[in-house]
């Protein structure tokens, strides 16, 4: 059952992390400048602490487990598209999501209740 929970923890929370992040990106597509790259980065922060939240408390005791492949998804899935160029994002928003995003999920995975 506890592997079910974890499985099922880290589908919820990179469907969150992939939902919140895209919704990001629509505004930010078009814009430039450093309050709009600033303020897109912290919500990337906030965006890979509830996907880590939401793994965390779905996982139960297997939280760090489940928390860690979740970053690692999120790392993978990001460097894939950083380096074979297959979105449309900015470079500093791959970055950024690959640097805020996914260490926000392993801090939060970290952390004891």
């Amino acid at each position: 059952m506890s592997i079910l929970r974890m499985v099922l923890a880290i589908i919820a929370g990179y469907l969150l992390f992939a939902v919140a992040s895209m919704s990001l990106l629509v505004p930010v597509m078009g814009r430039e400048g450093l309050v709009v790259i600033v303020l897109a980065l912290a919500v990337l922060a906030i965006i890979g602490v509830t996907s880590g939240y939401l793994a965390k408390v779905i996982a139960g005791g297997k939280s760090k487990l489940a928390c860690s492949i979740l970053a690692a998804l999120v790392a993978l899935a990001t460097l894939a598209n950083l380096v074979f160029q297959t979105g449309a994002e900015p470079v500093w928003y791959k970055i950024g999501t690959l640097v805020l995003t996914a260490s926000m999920i392993l801090l939060v995975g970290s952390r004891q209740r």
